[in-house]
């Protein structure tokens, strides 16, 4: 009897979760009038080198491509890192450099600076993780007063990964919301992010992986709606 309450009670929390997802990924879903839409396709390359058990550092080169997938756009390299305060908490932060084509053909350069905060969980098999992020984004890489109100960024991120028992792949999905402020008391939500992927792990040093997102813009003068193929590649020093 106790066997049975117990699978029942890991049934109902499973679909709990799976219902809580769903709505929260489809909160915001839709097409708003006059939005452009494009096809994108981005590829990264990420390594990731353990210095302690509780320290990560991490560096990922990626690269964008839009107009239907016909035209560069940008190039992307981070560097962070992240420790582990708890077993269900870390802490992380890094810097980007954003090479950004204009409509001249002119490359320009920018920079962001980053704070997480992870929390993560363990449900029955299915690995949660709540990521919340402060991203501030300036224009001069040694001008820290540059800093502009409308580049500073907080960023949400609900993820979902599960181990397909018996082989090398994993399937993951998340949502994440996008918010912005216009001064230091104000803030509105100008985009979210739906995406869905699986990886593959040859070995325990390298992962392939493929994912989807669609990227809702609103609260914003020309919003766009993306459709994105991302293929990546993970390599552990």
């Amino acid at each position: 009897m106790c066997r049975r309450w117990e699978i029942l009670m890991m049934t109902t929390r499973q679909g709990l979760y799976a219902a809580i997802f769903t709505v929260v990924s489809l909160l915001g879903f839709g097409n708003l009038q006059g939005q452009v839409r494009d096809f994108q396709s981005w590829w990264e390359i990420e390594l990731n080198r353990k210095i302690t058990g509780k320290l990560d550092l991490e560096g990922e080169l990626e690269q964008r491509f839009r107009n239907n997938s016909l035209q560069y756009s940008r190039t992307l390299i981070t560097l962070g890192t992240s420790y582990d305060l708890l077993d269900f908490l870390s802490l992380g932060g890094g810097v980007r450099t954003i090479f950004v084509m204009d409509r001249e053909q002119r490359m320009h350069a920018r920079y962001r600076a980053h704070l997480d905060v992870t929390g993560s969980y363990d449900l029955s098999g299915f690995d949660l993780a709540l990521r919340t992020r402060l991203q501030y984004g300036f224009e001069e890489l040694l001008s820290l007063s540059y800093f502009r109100l409308k580049s500073t960024a907080n960023r949400n991120k609900l993820k979902v990964t599960h181990h397909i028992f018996g082989t090398r792949i994993d399937w993951f999905a998340f949502v994440e919301s996008y918010h912005s402020s216009i001064n230091k008391s104000q803030w509105f939500t100008y985009a979210i992010r739906y995406s869905a992927g699986v990886r593959y792990s040859p070995n325990f040093s390298s992962r392939f992986s493929l994912r989807y997102i669609l990227e809702d813009e609103f609260n914003v003068p020309n919003p766009m709606q993306l459709h994105i193929l991302v293929v990546g590649y993970s390599y552990n020093l």
